[in-house]
């Protein structure tokens, strides 16, 4: 069931006046300037509930847009997700490696909350985050009631991450200690940075699995819970995750993905069409039962077939955990 799409946003506290057009394209990066005042001119969006004409309409900040973005044609998305646990106050999804949990950008229809939304008849809340390309376990409450609950209980529970890294992992335990924040010398103004000049203490442990060639499975711990925060940690250990396009080896790979998409050229620099983190393991305290819940996401195939082609040219060693 597609859903019509009207997107409301509160215009913030401006310096100085701007044209609602330009305002348009440098918060919605997803039309341009041209598309926006096309947008304006059909009528598509309106300012405090009275229809907006005038592309040049000035701006002073506390406007509520509204915009009726229903025509955007969406990009495709894995939507085979698996029901992992299930009761009256919770569900926990096994969500794939392309498809956003919440609807943002260009995404609307096609995301994890609007799936669950048709199947169960009802609103759902994510209870924590994942990002798009990480597949696993999400949590999401089917009581708008239960989700300050549950989330207390997840904060206070454990989460087991996995990531096919470059590089060969050391035996034993890494931890990196190192606080998070923005990448001041990167192109890219969503990316973050692991460094002791950070603002967000973070924290994440980290054991080899198996090294594979020239990769490595860890299993990742995070104690803390930032943003981004095990895709900046390895980074700043030396061990990008495989067919990460943001923290991977070159950041160029996610701005010639934004312009060109996936090449048969980038696919090959990133060898994995997406980055190879998995949600595997979550443990917590069911907040009304008081019973530990353990819910746990079996590895990717796209993981284990990575490792077997490089274990089958001979490179192949195993690290103190055990096997996969």
């Amino acid at each position: 069931m597609t859903r019509k799409r009207i997107i409301k946003s509160r215009v913030p506290v401006l310096h100085e006046a701007q044209r609602l057009d330009s305002y348009l394209s440098y918060r919605f990066t997803y039309l341009t300037e041209e598309l926006w005042r096309k947008e304006i001119l059909e009528g598509k969006l309106s300012l405090d509930g009275m229809p907006a004409f005038d592309p040049a309409a000035a701006l002073k900040g506390g406007e509520m847009l509204a915009w009726n973005g229903s025509r955007i044609i969406e990009p495709e998305v894995d939507d085979r997700i698996t029901i992992l646990y299930e009761d009256e106050w919770f569900v926990a999804v096994n969500k794939t490696g392309n498809l956003p949990v919440h609807p943002a950008g260009r995404y609307f229809n096609n995301t994890l909350v609007a799936l669950l939304e048709e199947r169960y008849r009802r609103k759902v809340y994510p209870l924590h985050r994942i990002d798009r390309e990480t597949s696993g376990i999400i949590l999401l409450a089917l009581d708008g009631k239960s989700t300050a609950s549950l989330a207390v209980a997840l904060a206070q529970g454990s989460k087991e991450y996995l990531a096919l890294v470059h590089g060969i992992f050391p035996a034993g335990e890494l931890i990196v200690d190192l606080p998070l924040g923005r990448d001041k010398n990167s192109a890219i103004s969503k990316k973050r940075k692991a460094w002791p000049g950070g603002s967000e203490t973070a924290l994440t442990r980290f054991v080899k699995i198996v090294n594979a060639g020239d990769m490595s499975l860890v299993r990742c711990f995070p104690a803390t819970g930032r943003l981004h925060q095990i895709r900046a940690h390895l980074l700043a250990a030396g061990y990008p995750i495989v067919g990460d396009k943001l923290y991977g080896r070159d950041e160029s790979a996610f701005l010639n993905f934004i312009r060109h998409g996936l090449t048969a050229e980038l696919s090959e620099r990133l060898i994995l069409p997406r980055q190879a983190l998995h949600a595997a393991r979550l443990v917590f305290l069911h907040p009304r039962s008081k019973k530990e819940i353990i819910i746990r996401a079996p590895l990717p195939p796209m993981f284990s077939e990575c490792i077997r082609l490089r274990s089958d040219n001979g490179y192949f060693q195993q690290g103190s955990s055990g096997g996969i």
